[in-house]
């Protein structure tokens, strides 16, 4: 009768045991979403395309475009600007628009690409610089960080390189 009941105990602290670490990653999460929250810890701009500058709206739809971004120390990537136009299922067959990227009040850049009904469609588009401070994309798609137009979800991202001698001006 003793060793039934060890055997028992056994397996409840075994299943117990159990059940306490498979919870503790769900009880602690919170703790450590909180640690890394004040800890300062943020996305990289090449990666998210930097804060936004200024948004405009085209009723529909709507263009936001970011703040330049600029290579770290470390960072193997053209300084870029992005711009995003969203809800991508709002935009037009075909889209040309003339942005100012840099607030002055003048356009920089034409942007034109073809939406593609099917969201998973390859997505390719042009460029044009309309002053020397960026450089001219013709049927760009997602060659690198800093030279793209794609679909991301609900949006469509451009980003425009910046012509480093003029950047510096």
């Amino acid at each position: 009768m003793r060793r039934r009941i060890l055997t028992i105990l056994a397996y409840t602290g075994a299943a117990l045991t159990l059940a306490v670490a498979a919870s503790v990653p769900f009880v602690l999460m919170g703790v450590f979403t909180k640690a890394v929250g004040r800890a300062g810890l943020h996305i990289d701009a090449a990666y998210t395309g930097g804060a936004v500058a200024r948004t405009i709206d085209r009723g529909a739809y709507r263009i936001v475009v970011d703040q330049p971004v600029e290579p770290r120390l470390l960072e193997r990537i053209e300084p870029f600007v992005q711009i995003v136009f969203e809800p991508a299922d709002k935009l037009p067959a075909h889209v040309s628009e003339e942005i100012d990227l840099d607030g002055d009040g003048q356009p920089d850049v034409r942007v034109s690409f073809d939406v593609p009904a099917d969201p998973n469609a390859p997505l390719r588009g042009d460029v044009t610089a309309l002053n020397a401070k960026y450089i001219s994309l013709t049927n760009v798609a997602g060659e690198s960080f800093s030279r793209m137009v794609v679909r991301a979800g609900k949006q469509i991202i451009v980003r425009v390189p910046l012509n480093r001698e003029q950047a510096r001006r």
